[in-house]
């Protein structure tokens, strides 16, 4: 397709568009000869204001597009320090946790050998359990390194707003070795220790029973009918055996009467919890009372 030179000339628009540029050259040569040609200067501002603000605010906005990308990115850095720097400060205080629970379960530990003077203790933690039927036997940290020896009875400590509720049977070592020894739980099957009722002081015989050892409960048994037990009564050690006496064993959660032997049995859910436990005390020498 050939351009004609003639049909552009004779094109409206092309001519009304050359028309505008004469004008506008010559206007400017009229003026710049009359000194006025700040005018013309101001026109094409004015003309061009519009696209310069335009061109400034897209800069602008450009600037801000990656300011924003910028600054995003800086947060996300931010924040995984921020993530960094609070597991390390849930770590810390997890550890400050166990400090403090140590801390108080040894004072605690402490208090009770300054009300029983006579007794000597090595604290102990519980590194595993050895499976056995629905109970397991403990392990601790101690063994005939730290003079442990067989039967020695093993307690712990609950926090609780009343003084003798803090100290809680485990129960008692029953093998020893170097630096580890075995423990009992005083549930166990075949176990038993003279206990009393705090409210009446009527005194009993907590039992480890098979079945009930899967429940995790043990028994105050042969009680006459004419005992005065009920639920939620607290259930302490009497003394004159392998524990000392006035050691927290639990709370009475039922209580069955028997109409053949005319005797009353007390069911005692445990003040410790086997699961949870990890500190405990061996008593390694105390005052027995035979009573």
């Amino acid at each position: 397709m050939e351009l004609n030179l003639g049909d552009i000339f004779k094109n409206r628009f092309f001519i009304i568009l050359l028309i505008i540029i004469c004008f506008l050259t010559l206007l400017t040569i009229i003026l710049n000869l009359t000194g006025r040609g700040s005018i013309v200067t101001d026109l094409v501002n004015l003309i061009l204001t519009p696209f310069r603000k335009f061109a400034v605010l897209l800069k602008d906005s450009f600037s801000g597009f990656i300011g924003y990308f910028t600054e995003f990115n800086n947060m996300k850095e931010e924040i995984a320090e921020l993530k960094s720097k609070i597991e390390i400060l849930e770590s810390e205080n997890q550890d400050a946790r166990k400090l403090i629970e140590e801390n108080d379960m040894l004072y605690s530990f402490f208090e009770l050998k300054k009300k029983y003077i006579n007794y000597k203790m090595q604290n102990a933690k519980i590194t595993a359990s050895d499976p056995g039927n629905y109970i397991s036997a403990l392990i601790i940290d101690k063994g005939a390194l730290h003079t442990l020896k067989k039967d020695m009875p093993v307690i712990a400590f609950k926090t609780s707003d009343r003084e003798k509720e803090k100290y809680i049977i485990v129960g008692y070592v029953s093998e020893v070795g170097f630096m580890t020894s075995k423990i009992v739980p005083f549930i166990k099957t075949g176990e038993f220790m003279g206990a009393y009722i705090e409210r009446t002081g009527e005194t009993g015989i907590v039992e480890g029973d098979f079945e009930l050892e899967k429940k995790g409960i043990c028994r105050l048994a042969s009680l006459s009918k004419e005992t005065v037990i009920e639920v939620g009564d607290k259930i302490y050690t009497s003394g004159g055996g392998i524990y000392p006496e006035d050691l927290y064993i639990g709370e009475i959660i039922e209580v069955v009467a028997d109409p053949l032997s005319h005797t009353l049995t007390g069911y005692i859910k445990p003040a410790v919890n086997f699961d949870e436990v990890k500190d405990v005390m061996v008593i390694l020498e105390f005052e027995r009372s035979f009573n």
